[in-house]
């Protein structure tokens, strides 16, 4: 496959940063694929688009990861500390993934965009209506706490059965995000936008950031628990086919898994409080 021969896995893991372009091309190949291939589903296709172009370089990830886990299970290192670096390549891909999945929001034609993010919108709208008000109401947060721990969860088990799965719930909470951000570029300068398309870009750029600090200031807090979710359950799936859980340091494995799952939790807890009271 030619996706396959854009970047490795030592590549990914030595320059993380680079999967924040990569990202775009994967988002942006699969929402054009979407329009043209299946025109009348391509909300939910560009997002399988997306996953589908990106999960051979996560199953090549995940096969060296196996190796260093163990490694380090063994020699009772912390996992999460020397495994940064695969945590830090899922949130590039999934930056990359929303800022791709925003700049098609904002510059596609009204009628293509109903087309192409109309799940996204319809995602959008619920959320907005649990969330509208500033006063903070313990019956919204428990149900935001609830949702986003179900999410974790259904991560960790396909992380676990399927691996690269995972990549599928980062692309689709990308692409809501993504929508959100362009929804609020267009409200915000979409009366300015013409046929310049140097100013419309100036006027997009110009508005990112305030659109991505609107949402991320929960959302890092929720993306942190997912990624550390997907990175839980390629640890799970490396024990179980590797038999640790009969091996001596099984009790060194539960205990990092252990605060792994305890540190997504409270980031979870975190995010849903803030959600709920901005």
């Amino acid at each position: 496959m030619v996706v396959e021969s854009f970047i490795s896995a030592d590549d990914a893991r030595k320059n993380p940063w680079y999967l924040f372009f990569l990202g775009m091309v994967y988002a942006s190949m699969g929402i054009l694929l979407a329009m043209i291939i299946f025109p009348n589903q391509a909300s939910l296709t560009a997002v399988f688009l997306t996953t589908l172009a990106t999960a051979p370089l996560f199953v090549s990830l995940l096969k060296s990861e196996e190796v260093i886990q163990i490694e380090l299970i063994e020699q009772r290192k912390p996992l999460l500390l020397k495994q940064i670096d695969i945590i830090s390549v899922f949130f590039f891909l999934f930056l990359g993934f929303t800022l791709a999945f925003s700049f098609w929001f904002t510059f596609l034609p009204d009628t293509m965009v109903e087309s192409v993010f109309n799940t996204q919108v319809a995602e959008l709208t619920n959320i907005q209506g649990l969330t509208t008000g500033n006063l903070f109401n313990e019956g919204i947060f428990t149900l935001i706490l609830q949702n986003n721990l179900r999410v974790l969860l259904f991560i960790i088990i396909i992380s676990f059965i399927y691996g690269a799965g995972s990549i599928l719930i980062l692309a689709w909470n990308a692409s809501v995000l993504g929508s959100a951000v362009g929804l609020f570029i267009k409200e915000q300068v979409g009366s300015l936008m013409g046929t310049d398309y140097l100013n419309n870009l100036a006027l997009y750029f110009s508005s990112l950031p305030a659109g991505l600090g609107q949402y991320m200031v929960h959302g890092s807090f929720e993306m942190g628990a997912y990624f550390i979710g997907s990175f839980v359950g390629g640890i799970i799936s490396a024990a179980v086919v590797r038999k640790q859980f009969i091996n001596i340091n099984f009790l060194k494995f539960l205990k990092n898994v252990t605060v792994l799952i305890t540190i997504a939790l409270l980031l979870l807890v975190i995010a849903a409080y803030i959600e709920v009271s901005l």
